[in-house]
């Protein structure tokens, strides 16, 4: 998993961390469920329903769905696929529970090394034109800044449990993440993560002010930001940096939406059906196609939820978020602890709003910014409070 999450971020080709996902991590998950040694996973509720989603959306798929037949499969094999991606999750959890601060400063290592690739290749290789992307699987900027700030905000969440004092070196290595990480979501020019940015470090501020932490860190880190924000500002000039951020408006976003709304499937207990493509939807020839509006998909993990798996889709995705603040709230954690836990909650959220297709997917970064977090805080519920590191 080590690797796998290497070569998703700083990866030399875009597709080497799908290509390592189907060679290593597919056979090493068969192999621990043929040695029994994932048996735990069948008593875990979250991972039951998960699973049980994934397994009606690529059924009901194949009687509901519009458009080919090799649609369907493909509709399948992303159900087959996302649920290894859950049983690597599953598989590879614990350990990060028995070890989290190895784990917390390996994500602020190559998530402090991914925003820097992708500052140097924006400012060197294309000369600032554009949008910041990165390497490995962040060559679309939206991914990138929410793949840096979910990394982020998991690698902090686990520092700051630690009783001990951090070492000079790992608030040194959290503060440089934490400015490069803002440069290069500001630079991407994605207003999802901005938005989520700008929502979750003020929100970790207060709770950190609250729970009485040193004020000095405090100052340093909003310097740290402020410094940042001021070079971005500097760089392209305050109108310039508004113009670019408001020239795309929406992105049709709503337009998109509405289409999907306003032309809905036959039934909207089962949707259209699993990764339906957008040509064959009803919408493309009675609204998007007259009004000049570019569909490729629904552009909402919520909304894609609904329309392609339909209410009993959007059931699943509650009952789901139902048993993760169940596990928050009736953890033995402290309540400044929970409270950060949520906000985790929160920060996936706001990244999945406007942005993927629906919750299941082939392997995508979307993996990364919503199942990975997401499981790591119904683990961190889960387990006792008293964590060692080894």
């Amino acid at each position: 998993m080590a690797v796998w999450l290497f070569l998703a971020v700083l990866g030399p080709h875009q597709e080497l961390y799908k290509v390592f996902f189907h060679g290593i991590i597919v056979p090493a998950v068969l192999v621990l469920l043929f040695s029994k040694r994932l048996s735990f996973a069948g008593v875990d509720s979250l991972l039951k329903v998960a699973l049980c989603f994934f397994v009606y959306a690529g059924i009901t798929t194949f009687f509901v769905g519009l458009g080919p037949i090799d649609g369907h499969f493909r509709a399948l094999r992303w159900s087959i696929e996302a649920a290894f991606g859950l049983l690597a999750l599953w598989a590879w959890l614990p350990d990060v529970m028995r070890r989290p601060v190895w784990w917390a400063k390996y994500l602020l290592v190559i998530t402090c090394c991914a925003a820097l690739a992708g500052i140097l290749k924006f400012v060197l290789l294309d000369d600032m034109q554009g949008r910041l992307t990165g390497f490995g699987g962040l060559h679309n900027p939206i991914h990138a800044g929410a793949v840096f700030i979910v990394f982020l905000a998991i690698a902090h969440f686990v520092l700051a449990k630690q009783v001990a004092p951090t070492a000079i070196r790992d608030r040194l290595l959290l503060l440089l993440t934490l400015a490069l990480v803002a440069l290069a979501v500001l630079l991407s020019e994605s207003r999802g993560p901005i938005v989520a940015m700008l929502a979750y470090l003020p929100f970790i501020a207060i709770v950190e002010l609250h729970s009485g932490v040193r004020l000095r860190s405090f100052l340093i880190s909003v310097t740290a930001i402020a410094m940042v924000v001021g070079a971005v500002v500097v760089t392209y000039g305050p109108e310039s940096l508004m113009d670019q951020l408001m020239a795309r408006g929406t992105s049709y976003r709503l337009e998109i939406w509405r289409g999907y709304i306003d032309y809905p499937p036959d039934s909207w207990l089962f949707g259209f059906g699993l990764g339906t493509e957008s040509q064959y939807v009803p919408a493309v020839e009675a609204f998007w196609k007259p009004n000049g509006i570019p569909v490729f998909h629904p552009h909402s993990v919520y909304v894609g939820t609904l329309v392609e798996t339909g209410i009993i889709g959007v059931l699943f995705l509650i009952l789901m978020a139902g048993l993760l603040f169940k596990a928050v709230y009736s953890s033995a954690l402290a309540s400044q602890e929970k409270v950060r836990l949520v906000g985790i909650l929160g920060l996936v959220f706001i990244l999945t709003l406007t942005v993927s297709q629906g919750v299941i997917s082939s392997i995508k970064m979307l993996w990364l910014f919503f199942w990975f977090p997401v499981a790591f805080v119904w683990f961190w519920s889960k387990v006792s409070p008293e964590r060692t590191d080894r």
